[in-house]
């Protein structure tokens, strides 16, 4: 621990804050640095939170998946440039002939929610969900508008594995990605594993964030994370067995800190793909402000990249892919570091500064 003490108290000052469980897991050239976890995994308070303690990641699952590109791109598999009808011809249907995989995978393909109303029990079919949005016309002239593809982005891009490579992406992922490197991800998690989980719990004022707060944006925010109802509502639908084994490749993975930052620290240590495969997936590809939410939004490959709020803290080529409530996995690819974070309790995003805090005084160790 010696030269992170000041890591270690700000993660303790969390905590504390909290009144609630948080995990915060550093690599650095491919070893395990940092490994900090402390509180309760469960609104209860009677469940300590562990090393190996499986939380909901929300969002953090898009950077599973476009770890799974990552390596079909890293192989010749896939050309970012190539229109997907190379790979999966039905999605050239409703005008979209002509979008490329850069712009599939950067949230500017104009998907950003199903027009028709989708229930959660629909939304666990993964190829129904694929060839409902195949079928659909881009809101908007594609390329013109970064929009966050809350949950569409990961049945579109699961769809594009599978194209390429056979398989369903909760078994690409296991088998290429966290069962090679013994990172501990499940997209799709058994019920041998279910003793492990720990629950989130949004904070009394948690709301997904809207800068904008217009009628507008508050009801195409609807929308999105209202269709299938996700993070809308007053149930918590991820904290249950039917989310955890269905695993939604947009938002539905279980994973431990520890087994999240595995998978960056192999990315950017040349374990998974080359250096050059690195810079192509986290070069800029769309930038803009979402209409639903009013934040700043950078991607790459399927990854968000550094932005205005300094999300991956005070490094200019970070990336990787935050997770609602305030979670953050991700990697500083020049200092060969990555790092988790995952905490119990939901705070709203954009307005939380618990990550910055811990890359903040991450940084200054470093």
């Amino acid at each position: 621990m010696s030269g992170f003490d000041r890591v270690a108290e700000e993660f303790a000052a969390v905590v504390a804050a909290d009144e609630a469980g948080a995990a915060f897991a550093v690599f650095r050239d491919g070893e395990q640095i940092l490994d900090l976890q402390s509180g309760h995994r469960d609104p209860d308070g009677a469940e300590p939170m562990t090393t190996d303690t499986l939380m909901p990641i929300f969002s953090g699952t898009k950077g599973l998946v476009a770890t799974g590109v990552a390596l079909l791109v890293d192989r010749g598999a896939i050309d970012p440039d190539a229109p997907v009808v190379r790979y999966w011809p039905e999605f050239g249907a409703a005008g979209k002939q002509d979008v490329a995989v850069r712009q599939l995978l950067s949230h500017a393909a104009g998907l950003p929610y199903p027009e028709r109303p989708v229930t959660r029990e629909d939304a666990a079919d993964g190829r129904a969900m694929a060839a409902l949005l195949a079928a659909q016309a881009p809101l908007w002239p594609v390329g013109s508008t970064t929009a966050y593809h809350a949950l569409t982005f990961g049945w579109l891009a699961g769809e594009l594995i599978r194209r390429v490579d056979g398989r369903e992406v909760g078994e690409f992922l296991r088998a290429e990605i966290a069962e090679p490197l013994g990172a501990d991800c499940w997209l799709g998690l058994p019920e041998s594993e279910w003793p492990r989980t720990g629950r989130r719990w949004r904070a009394p004022d948690y709301q997904v964030a809207n800068r904008l707060n217009t009628p507008e944006a508050l009801a195409y925010r609807d929308k999105v994370y209202g269709n299938p109802p996700s993070l809308l509502g007053e149930d918590a639908p991820w904290n249950t067995p039917a989310w955890w084994t269905t695993g939604m490749p947009g938002g539905g993975a279980m994973a431990s800190a520890r087994g999240m930052a595995a998978v960056y620290s192999a990315l950017v240590s040349g374990k998974l793909v080359s250096k050059s495969t690195v810079d192509r997936i986290s070069r800029e590809e769309s930038r803009g402000t979402d209409p639903g939410t009013g934040r700043p939004l950078v991607f790459g490959l399927g990854y968000e990249l550094q932005d205005e709020l300094e999300t991956y803290g005070p490094v200019a080529d970070g990336f990787g892919h935050s997770g609602a409530g305030g979670s953050l996995f991700g990697c500083w690819p020049s200092a060969g570091v990555s790092f988790a974070f995952s905490p119990c309790l939901m705070r709203t995003e954009g307005f939380d500064d618990r990550a910055h805090r811990l890359l903040t005084a991450l940084h200054a160790a470093l």
